[in-house]
């Protein structure tokens, strides 16, 4: 089952789900989607051409991500779990060792799995190349080759 509709604006405004994040100058939101599992669901709205990225991260509960904004969302509930503006561009989200990363341009943010809330934020010297989770940690490598240890 696809999670993310591409839909009209027409679309867009006639759904009665809520909406989980939209740009603060709606003429700027080129891209509407409604995110659902089927049953329950939300409207986004976005700017980049880029599409967002939605990670399951337990039963009906899901993180996405797209241009500035992060959220995760219980779709059973129809909850929003935690919702954040971000500073910087929206890259990926991953999941270790019992909490989610949130990956953006100049920093990550770690993310409590349990109660989702946000732990602690680590700035980047440089924009974010590539992320390593093993037993020794986390190496986060920015463009200009500094390796960052979490």
């Amino acid at each position: 089952m696809n999670l993310i509709n591409k839909i009209t604006k027409e679309e867009f405004e006639n759904l009665k789900t809520p909406i989980l994040f939209t740009e603060k100058n709606a003429e700027a939101n080129n891209n509407l989607a409604s995110i659902s599992n089927g049953i329950n669901g939300f409207r986004i709205a976005w700017n980049s051409d880029i599409n967002p990225i939605l990670l399951l991260v337990s039963r009906n509960i899901y993180a996405i991500g797209i241009d500035q904004h992060f959220a995760v969302v219980d779709f059973e509930s129809q909850a929003v779990l935690l919702n954040i503006d971000l500073f910087y561009n929206f890259y990926d989200i991953k999941i270790f060792s019992g909490f989610i990363y949130v990956i953006t341009e100049l920093e990550i943010i770690k993310i409590n799995l349990l109660s989702y809330t946000l732990v602690e934020t680590y700035p980047l010297p440089d924009y974010f190349e590539n992320i390593e989770f093993n037993d020794r940690g986390i190496e986060v490598k920015c463009l200009g080759g500094e390796i960052v240890t979490i």
